[in-house]
């Protein structure tokens, strides 16, 4: 049995209905795989900032406690007086009240025995058993976070998180002839952690679930406390790469994009390194959500041009058939016999003018239509095109802003740290060694203190201006602290270096500032050679010549 063939109107609209679907349902795959890819790639350079930026606040923090205790252990007062002397009390004092996170600061003589302490808290305590008591006896040191018994029992009633953890400074005390003659501790709470993450957590990061996590060289998350209170009670994955974003699992069913960055040690050459990281994870149905909006509308879009496609075909079948079908009735009554029918059928008769009419019509219509629609497309791109241009101008400007000091103009810290990454890589491959120079405006914590901070801010600027005045074109200038500025002289040796270093230390010296009169600065000189591991290693050598200079008596250059 021959099958009937179906109407003209029916293979019309099941043409287009295949076509509709044979070029959505590629599109769809296309536009998902490639949108999907690039949003996670975006998320993790994002995370990447995010986790760098974090290890470096960490860094940065554990070596200005770590330098104030070195700083405050080489004063005269530590040097020379009395182990006795009541001074010590009134100097750890001003220690403590400098940074709102000390919990204790003590002088303990050689043999372990508390001399003096803030609050006199373990005052007469014997702490020789303590691990940054021993260490601390062969140079600066800073110790892993812990818990500190007698102490915290001590604060229970003025701190309320329960158990009290602590990270430990300590730094030897040695007299006039380099012997050791006591050691200066002092223990710092744990929450600076947390307020040092806020400054760089997203203020949307709660509504993208992006969390911070801390992990100790044992791969344990000291960050948040009791993790194991968290949902799902997060496990840090034991292998990744540093810098890298990937999905990994934390111990649940779920998976998260999860990139990882070291913190850099706060005592270099460490013999007891802290080995931290910083783990940023954000949930991967989070990091797809917007692909899965994509997925909905694109169904949506090829279901309703499905359905428009249909109509449209059926209403074009019916029209075209239509004529022919009158055709075919009139042939019919003419295969019957009917001779009254009038029957014209030629290019010039009525039917097939009609039809031609129809056509071309239809044909006219859908050219205006598609001209139409080109020129829509056009000023659609056009404005597209308009505003993307915008906001890549609004983002670059929020790049540089970024990495700018709003007060002096200088790059801060962040761009200096890239810059240095650049100027260690480009070492790294032309084996052309460079400079960095550590820059300090000396007693400017009493310029504030007698003019202002207003006056202060002054002065900076002036300072900023005259660096910036003094070196190369190719030289890069940046403040990276309250009144510390960091240079780097690319393709210079050491003898220009210093040449350098002493033109801005005379230009600054010779300037004058309103109502301050004449400043100084201190200037520590180091090289970075193809040999050094890292960028920091210089930097923590022009760090320690900075000190030198200080020490040396300030308003100089020291290079050795």
């Amino acid at each position: 049995m021959k099958l009937k063939p179906p109407p003209l109107h029916t293979i019309i609209a099941s043409s287009f209905i295949t076509l509709v679907f044979l070029l959505g349902f590629p599109t769809y795959i296309y536009i998902t795989k490639i949108h999907t890819e690039q949003l996670i790639n975006d998320r993790g350079m994002m995370l990447r900032a995010l986790a760098r930026g974090t290890a470096t606040i960490l860094a940065k923090n554990m070596r200005e406690r770590r330098r104030e205790v070195e700083l405050l252990a080489q004063t005269p007062l530590f040097v020379r007086a009395p182990l006795d002397s009541n001074d010590f009390d009134a100097s750890l004092s001003r220690l403590h009240q400098s940074y709102a996170h000390y919990s204790w600061i003590g002088l303990v003589d050689i043999k372990g025995k508390v001399l003096h302490a803030t609050n006199n808290n373990l005052t007469g305590q014997n702490v020789s058993s303590r691990p940054w008591f021993q260490h601390s006896q062969q140079g600066t040191y800073v110790g892993d976070l812990h818990e500190a018994a007698m102490l915290a029992e001590l604060l229970r009633n003025k701190i309320h998180e329960w158990p009290i953890r602590f990270i430990d400074f300590a730094a030897p005390v040695y007299d006039e002839k380099g012997q050791l003659r006591a050691i200066l501790g002092a223990h710092a709470h744990w929450r600076w952690a947390s307020e040092a993450i806020r400054e760089v957590m997203p203020e949307d990061a709660n509504k993208r679930k992006i969390e911070i996590f801390i992990v100790n060289s044992n791969n344990e998350i000291i960050y948040p406390d009791h993790p194991e209170k968290i949902p799902g009670a997060p496990v840090a994955p034991k292998k990744y790469k540093t810098d890298e974003s990937s999905f990994h699992n934390w111990g649940g069913n779920e998976f998260y994009l999860t990139t990882v960055a070291s913190v850099s040690e706060p005592v270099v050459g460490n013999k007891w390194p802290l080995n931290w990281k910083v783990m940023v994870r954000q949930p991967r149905d989070q990091v797809i959500s917007e692909v899965n909006s994509l997925q909905r509308s694109i169904t949506l879009g090829v279901a309703a041009a499905a359905v428009v496609f249909v109509l449209l075909a059926w209403m074009l079948g019916d029209y075209i058939s239509r004529p022919i079908i009158q055709l075919s009735k009139l042939a019919k009554k003419v295969s019957d016999g009917d001779d009254k029918i009038q029957f014209n059928i030629s290019a010039n008769s009525k039917e097939l003018k009609e039809l031609n009419s129809a056509m071309e019509d239809m044909a006219a219509t859908l050219l205006t239509r598609k001209h139409a629609l080109e020129d829509a497309n056009k000023d659609l791109q056009s404005i597209v095109a308009e505003r993307t241009a915008k906001l890549e101008a609004a983002n670059q400007e929020l790049r540089q802003l970024a990495r700018r000091d709003t007060l002096t103009g200088l790059p801060n810290r962040l761009a200096a740290n890239e810059r240095l990454l650049h100027e260690f890589d480009r070492m790294t491959r032309s084996k052309e060694q460079y400079a960095v120079l550590m820059i300090d405006i000396d007693f400017f914590k009493k310029v504030n203190d007698t003019y202002g901070h207003a006056t202060g801010d002054v002065v900076l600027t002036h300072v900023a201006n005259q660096i910036q005045a003094s070196l190369r074109k190719t030289d890069f200038a940046g403040r990276v602290g309250g009144e510390e500025f960091l240079i780097i002289l690319p393709k210079t040796n050491q003898e220009n270096a210093v040449s350098i270093a002493e033109k801005i230390r005379r230009n600054i010296k010779m300037s004058h500032v309103e109502p301050v009169g004449y400043i100084s600065v201190s200037i520590g000189v180091a090289m970075a050679e193809p040999e050094q591991e890292s960028a920091p290693i210089a930097v923590d050598q022009a760090d320690k010549r900075l000190y030198a200079a200080k020490q040396a008596g300030r308003d100089r250059v020291v290079s050795v």
